[in-house]
């Protein structure tokens, strides 16, 4: 198993991308920390799958954005396990608006999640691992943060925030190191009600979709499969990247 008795802290883990990687942490036999906000019969339902697996499971309500409950949320987690070797910044959010429409409030929202949670949770887990000489980070991007020809004329808030997460994932590999590998992954259109939640047109999806080189949106898996690789010794060496997977839209 890659991950043999780990334990691994996953935000915005109850849905989409975020359970995928909770499942495929847990396969490979991670304990995990399962974060929500909202979601909370998602969470359970996801929690009973992970104990299915013979693995140990515990739900985390917390904001993301409020430094209080990213405390909390560590000091349960270390109190149930006593330690965190895997954190997986997943937790985000989209509001999609044209700049005309873009609202200071919309801004700072998005901002919030996508950005200032990443920096909450790792300030409040780095400390631990640092300690304990050891852990792993992934932050979870988004290709539209890294390539022109993806950023969407409603989506510049959202893809300011994940271009940030970039920067902070390098910064942070190098705070960080030697003891803290700390990669971020950029996924581009995946199959999750992401999308939906933020506004996206069905046709404006359709014509994005058309435009992958594969010819198809990618599923949760796919994303997890990456996660996996990362959290695990086979990445071992690698530290400060961004890897993108999207089916080849980004492309230079």
């Amino acid at each position: 198993m890659l991950l043999k008795d780990k334990v691994s802290l996953v935000t915005g883990a109850s849905g989409g991308i975020g359970r995928a990687i909770s499942l495929a942490f847990a396969r490979e036999g991670s304990d995990l920390a399962i974060n929500y906000l909202t979601s909370e019969t998602e969470a359970k339902s996801l929690a009973e799958r992970i104990r299915d697996l013979g693995r140990r499971a515990v739900l985390v309500k917390a904001d993301v954005t409020k430094a209080d409950q990213v405390e909390d949320m560590v000091n349960t987690v270390l109190r149930e396990y006593g330690r965190i070797d895997i954190l997986v910044n997943n937790a985000g959010m989209n509001i999609a608006k044209p700049l005309q429409e873009l609202t200071e409030d919309i801004w700072d929202t998005v901002i919030n999640v996508n950005m200032k949670g990443v920096y909450l949770c790792v300030r409040a887990v780095a400390k631990h691992m640092l300690k304990q000489k050891g852990g792993v980070i992934i932050n979870v991007s988004s290709v539209g943060g890294m390539v022109g020809f993806t950023a969407a004329p409603t989506q510049l808030h959202y893809n300011a925030a994940k271009q940030g997460v970039v920067a902070m994932t390098k910064t942070l590999a190098i705070a960080l190191a030697p003891y803290i590998r700390v990669n971020a992954i950029a996924p581009g259109i995946i199959m999750t009600d992401f999308h939906r939640k933020a506004g996206v047109t069905e046709e404006r999806l359709r014509e994005r979709i058309a435009a992958i080189p594969l010819k198809r949106a990618g599923m949760p898996e796919e994303v997890a499969n990456v996660a996996l690789f990362l959290a695990s010794d086979m990445s071992s060496y690698i530290t400060g990247q961004t890897i993108v997977v999207d089916g080849g839209l980004g492309m230079p």
